[in-house]
């Protein structure tokens, strides 16, 4: 009787755990993070950090999409001197379609900063016939 009282605890132990582990594995799916990367792959080529802007055009062709804004960086030089530099940072978006997730290249001074992956593409309106 001891035994299977013992057998009957240690299954309800195992049970949970693996409900447990499960919910874990569930709650990191749904959770989206910004994905990093060093390269992405275009029709023509890879583009990597610090490739320059013309570089990506002639690679990937024209984002779908860009953003652009003005960063401002202070340095203390000494006691009572201030330097202000702005950067400018530009957002390049790329909808490679709904099955494929998009590629975020952000250009630094005109120089890839970083890559990112953004959510799934979407399916691009047809032009008219003319």
């Amino acid at each position: 009787m001891q035994i299977s009282t013992e057998l009957r605890t240690e299954a309800v132990h195992m049970r949970k755990a693996y409900v447990l582990s499960a919910l874990v594995v569930l709650m990191l799916a749904f959770l989206r993070l910004d994905a990093y990367a060093d390269s992405f792959s275009c029709a023509g080529g890879i583009i990597s950090i610090d490739d320059r802007k013309a570089d990506v055009v002639a690679k990937c062709g024209e984002p779908d999409f860009r953003d652009s804004h003005q960063e401002e960086l202070t340095q203390k030089l000494d006691m009572s001197t201030k330097q202000t530099l702005f950067t400018t940072v530009e957002e390049w978006t790329y909808n490679l379609g709904p099955s494929q997730f998009m590629r975020i290249v952000v250009l630094k001074n005109g120089r890839v900063g970083e890559i990112r992956t953004g959510n799934y593409g979407y399916l691009k309106p047809s032009s008219p016939n003319k």
